[in-house]
């Protein structure tokens, strides 16, 4: 296309030339010209000094599809649409006014086809001999294609621009940016966002050992074997590192790699780095308030095991020792049930604080759950020594504490094995202070109790016991035996108490003192409930079909029972099926039972059960924490004085003034008063003398089994069912 240009270029610089010979040879002149421009990918054109198009060589049809036409003798300013032209041809219109060449000038036209259509144009002016301005002479080509082409070059260069900006932006906000590296060359590129995270100038050249200053120690060693595998592997690294920049900044950066590989050979290595500083103090304190209780600020149960699995993380010959205590505090469920949760947790704040004050230096302290904590204390001096520092720990373990308005004098007790002493495991250990726990609650002088191998064997004992009794059950081995309760102003039975009996095949009747381990098992307790209310029914109509009435019958119940959903619905349901009116039945119930956990729940079961007609008995009466505050409130109708109290009341003044003061506040308030544990006539005596209404022990009946109790009293039991008197 170059030659043609050239030589059509001739052909107007030498127009004159041509037109002197035109006359002579025109046809050969204009076949040349035809032939020579039917190669071409332009066309020729002419306009006269009014610029009117005056011809236009074939090409151009053959180029363009458009008819000459469209375009001939039509001036150039008539053929152009100014509502997309106006701006391209104002300039141009200056210039041909001024005579002057013009090249590659570019415009669009609207032919008749609608589609707009870019044209190129070069030209030159021709003047006569005279200089007389004639009109332009030149060449076109159409250049729609290539416009487009440029403008989708333009839309991508745009988009790329856009690209690199929001790119530029995520990174600055994401704090992340892309590197390579090159082995061939050892050379590092960086995007900006990375060297403004290393603190580095942006544009400083790079190699692997520059790019690499920021990290220090370990970081360093970490990066070289990441990238020392992938090299090797050619298996991609994740990892996240610290790293100090110059300025002595500190930052935690996620670095990601990747190898490239050319013709089989690894090339480079290249990837992503982010500043993860932000989201790793984030990380860090989410774990470290997964591992603290929200409530007392010290560790919680998992804060307690991660500490607990590092302590123990140690040889077995290691002088260190490590004692594992766990303390629980004393009457704690009973703050919460009386004046609620939320008072309950400021008393385990308040005691959180006072107890930490205590704390050594080596001492761990962590809340387990509820009002259960655990301290770990670190030693290794003799054995002496870290009894000395518990004993230290746990002495006067006594703490007040007023919250509104009331007071609060908090105990605790405490149980502990040693590492490597008593264990080298953490779940024996913890085992074996649980057990240590629990011996020292039962005893009531004790606060402070070290693990020794009997106690597992005594829980071993409690497992197999518990077992075996509710095997028992299954098989009907375990039985009401009945105690009568007597009128002390008459010496008449008015009633029995039921009491469970084990009839065990190899030992005979057992009394409750044998398996007093099933107790701590509120499923267990539970079973023998309803087990001894089916017997105790059962036998009340036996007796009534033989023909008299043995008065009302006593039950002892417990807190699992009374805890559980619908208990007095089902005793009642229970009564009604044997067809036995509920005024027939006693619950007796402990002291320890009423106060201990759940009172609202267990207090609403008892007055459904009283507002239905059954009575109930305040047992053991006397030996209780706060059986004053609550009798005006609590839906009993009998009070049984404990039998501690009339055992040494015949020797113990302050025992007969205390047993005389329980019958009087009976009497005042209007309950029937039960002795317990009578075991000889001076002391039925006294309590007759006293005003007390009922009694019973050894001294009257021994329990004794249903077939026991219609030999020895048919027809000898008073008391009618209709007109059961106010007492037992």
């Amino acid at each position: 296309m170059r030659v043609y240009i050239y030589e059509y270029s001739k052909y107007l610089r030498h127009g004159d030339k041509f037109a002197q010979t035109r006359n002579e040879n025109a046809v050969a002149d204009n076949d040349g010209i035809n032939e020579f421009l039917s190669a071409a990918d332009f066309w020729a054109w002419e306009s006269d000094a009014s610029h009117v198009l005056t011809s236009v060589s074939d090409q151009f049809t053959n180029l363009t599809s458009l008819e000459k036409t469209e375009f001939v003798n039509r001036s150039r300013f008539n053929i152009i649409d100014s509502s997309i032209d106006a701006d391209f041809w104002a300039e141009h219109r200056k210039l041909l006014e001024r005579r002057e060449n013009f090249g590659h000038f570019r415009y669009p036209l609207r032919p008749n086809d609608g589609r707009i259509r870019w044209f190129e144009s070069s030209g030159s002016p021709r003047f006569d001999a005279a200089g007389v301005f004639l009109g332009y002479r030149g060449v076109a080509r159409d250049v729609t294609m290539e416009v487009a082409a440029k403008e989708r070059l333009e839309v991508i260069d745009r988009e790329a621009r856009l690209q690199r900006t929001l790119l530029a932006q995520v990174e600055r906000v994401a704090k992340i940016g892309a590197w390579r590296w090159s082995l061939a060359d050892n050379l590092v590129e960086w995007t900006d966002e990375i060297y403004n995270i290393c603190g580095i100038p942006i544009g400083t050249v790079l190699d692997f050992e520059l790019a690499s200053s920021v990290y220090k120690g370990e970081a360093l060693v970490k990066l070289t074997a990441a990238i020392d595998h992938t090299i090797e592997t050619g298996k991609p690294f994740d990892i996240v590192i610290p790293m100090v920049t110059d300025a002595g900044i500190s930052r935690w950066v996620r670095a990601i790699g990747e190898a490239e590989f050319v013709d089989n050979e690894l090339s480079r290595l290249f990837g992503t780095y982010q500043d993860v500083t932000h989201e790793r103090e984030q990380h860090l304190e989410l774990e470290r308030l997964a591992l603290v209780d929200p409530l007392t600020g010290i560790a919680n149960r998992s804060g307690f095991h991660k500490q607990f699995a590092m302590l123990l993380d140690q040889p077995v010959n290691s002088p260190n020792r490590v004692a594992l205590c766990v303390v629980d505090l004393n009457n704690f469920k009973e703050i919460n049930d009386q004046f609620g949760h939320d008072l309950g947790d400021t008393v385990l704040v308040r005691f959180t604080e006072w107890f930490s004050k205590r704390m050594g230096d080596r001492c761990h302290f962590s809340r387990l759950g509820g009002d259960e904590f655990a301290v770990l204390i670190e030693h290794s001096d003799e054995p002496k020594s870290l009894e000395k520092e518990l004993t230290r720990l746990f002495s006067k373990f006594k703490f007040d504490v007023v919250v509104e308005n009331f007071s609060f004098n908090i105990s605790a007790c405490a149980g502990y094995a040693v590492f490597p002493t008593d264990s080298t495991e953490s779940t024996e250990l913890m085992r074996y202070a649980d057990l240590a726990l629990y011996a020292a609650k039962r005893d009531d002088s004790a606060i402070l109790q070290n693990y020794n191998p009997a106690m597992m064997e005594n829980f071993r004992r409690r497992v197999v016991v518990t077992q075996e009794f509710r095997r028992a059950l299954s098989h009907d081995q375990v039985v009401p035996f009945y105690q009568p309760i007597v009128d002390l102003q008459t010496g008449e039975v008015s009633g029995v108490e039921a009491l469970a009996r084990w009839v065990h095949p190899q030992q005979g009747i057992l009394s409750p003192e044998a398996f007093m381990e099933i107790f701590d098992d509120p499923k267990t307790c539970v079973e023998l409930c309803k087990n001894m209310l089916e017997q105790i029914c059962s036998d009340m109509i036996k007796w009534d079909k033989a023909g008299f009435e043995v008065g009302r019958i006593g039950c002892n119940v417990t807190a699992a029972d009374l805890r559980q959903p619908g208990f007095s619905l089902e005793i009642i349901n229970m009564l009604s099926r044997y067809g036995l009116h509920p005024n027939r039945l006693v619950l007796e119930v402990t002291e320890t039972t009423v106060f201990g956990a759940s009172v609202r729940v267990i207090t609403d079961q008892l007055k459904h059960l009283l507002d239905a007609g059954v009575r109930v008995a305040l047992d053991d009466f006397g030996i209780g924490y706060s059986s004053l505050t609550h009798l005006k409130s609590l839906p009993f109708s009998i009070l049984k004085i404990d039998k501690s109290f009339v055992k040494d009341m015949m020797k113990s003044r302050s025992d007969r003034a205390i047993v005389q003061s329980l019958v009087q506040l009976g009497r005042e308030i209007g309950y029937s008063t039960v002795a317990e544990g009578i075991e000889s006539k001076t002391e039925a005596d006294h309590l007759r003398t006293l005003g007390c209404e009922r009694g019973q022990g050894y001294f009257f009946y021994r329990p004794m089994p249903s077939e026991e109790v219609l030999k020895q009293f048919s027809g000898k039991i008073i008391t009618q069912h209709p007109k059961l008197s106010n007492g037992y």
